[in-house]
This record gives C-alpha cells, sequence and structure tokens, in this order.
C-alpha cells in the first residue's frame, strides 16, 4: 500500500469513528427530569430543583449538551416562590412559602414530543413545632 492509500483509509476511520460517536453519544434521543429532592417541607427555606436530563441512545447523559425547556405551574402557584429558572440549561428552583399542598409543575422541553406534569408534594414542617 502506498502512503496516500494508508492516510485515505485512516482519514475515513476518523470521520466515519466521528460520526458514529455524534450520533449515538452527543445527540440527544430522549428527556427524563428530575426533582431533587422529591418533596418539599412548609417552611420558608425548604427549595427542590427540578433538572432536565438529556439522554443519548445508549441511556447515559449526553455530554456537552443542554435541552431548552419551559416551565409552568398549573397547580399550587401561591404555595411557592421561583427563585430561580434558566430555560437554557432545564433548570427551576422552586422554594416554599409555608403552606402545605401539592404544586404541579408542566415541564416542556424542546427535545420532547409532550408536556410532562410532575407532582411536588409540600408536607408539613414538624421540626418547627
Amino acid at each position: 500500500m502506498s502512503k496516500s492509500q494508508i492516510y485515505f483509509i485512516i482519514i475515513s476511520f476518523i470521520i466515519i469513528l466521528g460520526l458514529l460517536s455524534y450520533h449515538y453519544l452527543i445527540n440527544i434521543y430522549e428527556v427524563t427530569y428530575s426533582i431533587i429532592p422529591r418533596n418539599l417541607f412548609a417552611d420558608y427555606k425548604s427549595t427542590v430543583t427540578i433538572g432536565t436530563i438529556p439522554l443519548n441512545s445508549l441511556g447515559l447523559r449526553a455530554p456537552f449538551r443542554h435541552s431548552r425547556t419551559n416551565f409552568q405551574i398549573i397547580q399550587g402557584r401561591q404555595l411557592v416562590d421561583i427563585i430561580r429558572v434558566d430555560p437554557l440549561k432545564g433548570i427551576c428552583v422552586l422554594r416554599a412559602k409555608g403552606q402545605t399542598g401539592k404544586v404541579v409543575v408542566s415541564v416542556k422541553s424542546v427535545n420532547s414530543l409532550l408536556p410532562s406534569e410532575l407532582i411536588i408534594f409540600i408536607y408539613p414542617d414538624y421540626a418547627d413545632k
């Protein structure tokens, strides 16, 4: 084999490897949502973070990618304060106002077909009593 054929094979292999890694590792196939911690307590300092997790075809978090997300509180708006919303990174932070109840948040990502509804329960804070 000549040098030009070896270079052509190496460059072709690198291009194919790059395309495969993009389609299987970096491309977003699905979006999941995380709520950390899962519940709120009825004090004025308890916070919950809703995050968007873009997944690749292997079911792992897609590296170097964020999913643009819109957050809308459907039920229980009077029970929480919105501390921070970053739609580009897909993060929303809510803080309880001191009342118990249920908060329903509609989350719609650019990479999902339909919006998802996330339910967050606010429990009484027994530590204050």
